[in-house]
Parts: C-alpha cells; structure tokens; sequence
C-alpha cells in the first residue's frame, strides 16, 4: 500500500509524524525538525519572525491587536498545498497564535483533515493513535505509546514537592497551562496558580510575589535557550522577580521552551518532565536543556532606605546607636555583579551555551 502523504501545519504535527516515520511533503514555517529539511514551507506569520524580532511586550501586542481585529496571525500558501496533493493534514485545535488553524486553508481534494488537541497527556496519547490510525500505522502508534508512558515511569521523582512557578512569557507575564502543570506534578513538584488542563492565563506581578515559589522555571513559548536566559535575566530588574526568595537562591531557571515545553509531542514531553525531574530534586541538568539564572544582587536594605533612615531604623529596632562604618563595610562586601548565567564553578559568562547547569 501507498504510503499517504503528509502535510503538516504545526510544528508538533512534523515532530509526531516523524516519529511515526510517515511520508511528510510538506511543514510549517516554524518546523525545526531535522525532517522538515528541504521541504516546501506552508505556512507564514503575519509577525516577524524570531525572537529576537521584538521585545515580548510588543509581540504581545500585536497579537492582541490581531485577535482584537480578527486577522489571522499565520496564513496558509494554499496554491502550494494543493498542488503537494496530500492524503492527510495535520494542523492543531489549540492556540490561535502558537500556529495556524486549519480554517486557514481549504483543503485540498480528496485530502483528511486531522486537528491535534492535546492539552494533557491523556491527549497526547489520543493525538498519536488518531494520527498513526489516519495514517494506517496503527500497530506503530501503540508502540509509541508504548515508549511513551515506559519512559515517562523511568523518571525518577524527588520526595521534596518544591511549590513550582512555570512563567510561559514574560511581558506581560503568562502562567504555563495546558500540560504545563501535569508535567511539573509528574516531576515531583507542586504547580501553583494552574491546574493541569487550563490554558494558559495573564498574571500579574502582585500575584506572582504573593505566590512566593521555591523554583521559578522560565519557558517562554517558541523561545530557545539563548533567547529565554536573556530574556530572564532581564526580567530578575524586575523587583517583583528579583526579590522573590527563590531567585535569590539561585532557584531561577532558563529553559530551552521550544523543545521541551511548548509543544505536547512524545519527545518533548519526556524530556521536559526528565529536566524538571533534575532541577526539583538537585541532580545535574542536561546544560543545552536550562541553566540557572543569577540576579544582579539580593535586595538589602540600603534598596528601600537612604543611608540616615537605616541608621535610625536600626536605632529604633536595638535601641543602640549605630555606626554608618558598618553599611560601608556591608557595601563593599556586596558589590554590584552583572546578572548572569551560573556554572557548576560558579563562574560567570553572559553565554548559556558556555554554563552547563548542575548542582
């Protein structure tokens, strides 16, 4: 039998299909699978491409501002999928700015429309035998399935339960969802303001404070590890984040977002829950998977008062004068460092990639 032709819209789709080992012709423009290599790209983003492209807060608002306007963010070269003639497209029902919907394009004649759902595990497992039985894989989807769940069972959890935070933007500052909380409880952590499922919400930095995690996991959606370390470093001048306990610990930390958290694939998955699993329970993390991030200085006193106030603040609290020698010795001990990725020396180097990540 002819093995059916396979386009795919969303970047999950071309990770599950490849590793189903099916016949793909056609990927999204933001496939990064080794597989999408040299295949026609389907699909465009009315937002410049990258990261780096603009700060979060405006990609923010341009996506508002397409929602607001009910312009489609990515639109689909229809022409080009016609003429690829596949049996199956694959597209996704979840998140309108993470990729494009099938109702971006018209079918082509003869071709099966297949939207990928998952928001939890359970769906992901559905996903991959909807998919492998539309491709007529089905003896392969079990044993992905199979791989799947066996690997996830392998991941040794700790006991500590830390109250965990995932951050999936920064500007403005969005909660992870989805899978995101049933993936930090499978690791042994407590997910906190999400429950497994819920999409994805706006914060507010009152509520982030108020939340006080023991480990703050940083995984803005689409972003690498390159873009997601700079990224956190500049979010802990924030003085919501960078007085949180848990940053000035050193329990703040970068990940690579796109290969292990925002996408619900079988690859992606298993290695999210395996770096979290390390980062919980204080096991060397895989460095090309996150880093640790280091706040430019832990908030003293000498942050919220002049000099003359912390001489009368320690006067009213002792009852006993207070020489000013001693803030200038306190100074001195804690001068100002550059905010930056850690190493297991405890060297500093602004490059994620030069600062593998271990305790």
């Amino acid at each position: 039998m002819q093995s059916p032709r396979v386009a795919c819209l969303v970047p999950s789709a071309t990770d599950l299909a490849a590793h189903l080992g099916l016949n793909i012709v056609g990927v999204s423009h933001e496939c990064d699978h080794p597989r999408a290599r040299g295949l026609p790209a389907l699909t465009r983003s009315a937002i410049a491409a990258g990261p780096g492209a603009h700060a979060p807060a405006e990609i923010d608002r341009q996506v508002s501002a397409a929602a607001a306007s009910g312009e489609p963010l990515y639109t689909v070269d229809r022409a080009l999928l016609s003429a690829l003639a596949p049996h199956l497209v694959l597209s996704q029902a979840i998140c309108d700015v993470c990729a494009a919907r099938a109702d971006a394009c018209d079918l082509p004649p003869g071709a099966r429309l297949l939207e990928l759902a998952a928001t939890d595990i359970a769906g992901l497992i559905a996903d991959i035998r909807a998919v492998a039985d539309a491709a007529d894989v089905a003896a392969r989807g079990e044993d992905c399935i199979a791989e799947l769940t066996a690997r996830l069972a392998a991941v040794p959890a700790g006991s500590a339960r830390p109250r965990v935070l995932a951050l999936e933007w920064g500007d403005p500052p969005f909660l992870g969802g989805h899978w995101v909380p049933e993936l930090v409880e499978r690791s042994g952590g407590h997910h906190l303001l999400a429950a497994p499922g819920q999409p994805s919400r706006r914060a507010t930095w009152s509520e982030i404070a108020a939340a006080d995690p023991d480990i703050l996991v940083f995984m803005p959606c689409g972003y690498g590890l390159a873009e997601s370390a700079r990224e956190a470093v500049a979010l802990c001048e924030r003085p919501e984040i960078g007085a949180l306990r848990c940053v000035l610990a050193g329990q703040l930390w970068a990940t690579d977002a796109t290969a292990l958290f925002s996408r619900c694939t079988p690859q992606s998955v298993v290695a999210g829950v395996e770096t979290l699993a390390a980062i919980f329970a204080a096991r060397p993390v895989d460095p090309a998977r996150a880093c640790r991030i280091t706040p430019r200085r832990p908030p003293t006193i000498d942050r919220f008062f002049t000099r003359e106030q912390q001489v009368e603040l320690v006067v009213v609290i002792t009852g006993q004068a207070v020489s000013t020698s001693i803030f200038a010795a306190l100074d001195a001990r804690h001068a100002l460092t550059a905010p930056s990725v850690r190493s297991p020396a405890g060297s500093r180097s602004p490059c994620p990639a030069a600062s593998p990540s271990s305790h």
